[in-house]
């Protein structure tokens, strides 16, 4: 696939954009999770404890705990940090798409708008101030630098990302097929994590281990397929909890056989970490809009990785876009103005049904391009 350097004019109209979100995300005042951060953080700076049990009890990890002082700055400091993390992302993934010499500029832009322009990233980052954006360029830059085969720098940005919110835990079996690097990676990667952990143990003593409770005794959530069978409208209803009970040996074996379709060659790199990615919000209960703009994140990476090939799987490109239109109506329209309560409840039960669905457009895609795609890359 020919590339160029993008034009001036592309670069000047993405910096433009850039400081006007950070300008309008400093002067939107603070709410949802953002909120509720400031709790955690006045009791970091206090000298308390940031996992205490409190009314918004903190889930995250260590590495969380360090926003606290740009916080002690302003109060909006933090907040551009994650839009910071987040513009990144999107500034390098259209600047990367408008270089590409062999893509219209119908699509070029159309992917521009896609990022620059949907409501669901918008409200989650300028709005809602989520954390996952920090997670999400952890893992963006963790997949692009193991594109270039440094994984032991990928594998340190996942384990940061692990040491802030824990889901990027399951790229980690993405960095290597051969069993000797595995182990090296799993020895690495427990290096580093207890070594935070016994610093935080020090500090804090054990409650940090509430992050680790809360992510797993939670009931479903939003846009997981386990909440509709949670949900008022699943029929089966003395089936519902047996299915919920499946949501970690699912997720397992979902994961499992990207897996081994990854060590056996039939997978590309990239594409095992969304696909694993994806496996992980196909099954798994919890099912925050929030974690989605990590997997937007780690499909940027997937795309600027795809599109320097000559024959890129247009197949998982439309399905993941596909799936962010869906995001972009229920997440970035329909919650923010229904929050999906009250006389909207009934929202929140079935809108996992459509997820599960658009999740296993894309899983397919990813793990089984078009056999014309792959003729052509073995020609």
């Amino acid at each position: 696939m020919l590339k160029k350097s993008p034009s001036k004019s592309i670069d000047l109209f993405l910096g433009t954009y850039a400081v006007l979100f950070l300008v309008a995300s400093f002067f939107i005042p603070p709410m949802h999770d953002y909120a509720l951060y400031f709790v955690h953080w006045d009791m970091t700076l206090s000298g308390g404890d940031p996992w205490a049990k409190i009314p918004a009890p903190n889930a995250y990890g260590p590495v969380y705990n360090f926003f606290a002082l740009p916080y002690a700055l302003h109060s909006q400091l933090p907040k551009l940090l994650f839009v910071a993390c987040w513009l990144a992302v999107v500034v390098v993934t259209v600047r990367s798409f408008f270089s590409l010499e062999s893509v219209s500029h119908r699509l070029k832009w159309g992917f521009a708008a896609f990022w620059l322009l949907n409501p669901f990233f918008i409200v989650s980052t300028a709005f809602y101030g989520f954390n996952d954006s920090f997670v999400a360029l952890l893992c963006f830059a963790g997949i692009l630098v193991a594109a270039e085969s440094r994984n032991k720098t990928s594998l340190v940005l996942f384990t940061v990302g692990v040491l802030t919110k824990l889901y990027p835990l399951f790229l980690l079996p993405f960095l290597d097929t051969k069993w000797r690097k595995i182990g090296r990676n799993i020895v690495l990667f427990f290096a580093i994590l207890l070594s935070v952990y016994a610093i935080t143990y020090m500090i804090w003593g054990s409650s940090f281990l509430v992050a680790f409770g809360k992510a797993n005794g939670r009931n479903p959530t939003l846009f997981s397929i386990m909440m509709f069978f949670h949900g008022n409208f699943f029929p089966f209803e003395s089936l519902s909890k047996f299915l919920i009970s499946l949501n970690k040996p699912l997720t397992l074996l979902a994961i499992i056989f990207v897996f081994w379709r990854y060590k056996k060659g039939k997978l590309e790199q990239h594409a095992a970490f969304l696909a694993g990615f994806t496996a992980l919000l196909m099954f798994y209960k919890a099912g925050q809009q929030q974690f989605y703009l990590a997997y937007f994140a780690m499909f940027a990476a997937w795309v600027i990785i795809e599109f320097r090939r000559d024959h890129p799987n247009f197949g998982a490109l439309y399905a993941v876009i596909a799936l962010g239109v869906w995001m972009m109506a229920m997440a970035g329209l329909v919650y923010p103005l229904t929050s999906m309560k009250g006389e909207y409840l009934w929202v929140r039960h079935i809108i996992g049904l459509p997820t599960f669905v658009l999740l296993c457009i894309v899983f397919y895609q990813l793990l089984f391009p078009s056999s014309k795609a792959i003729k052509a890359d073995h020609e």
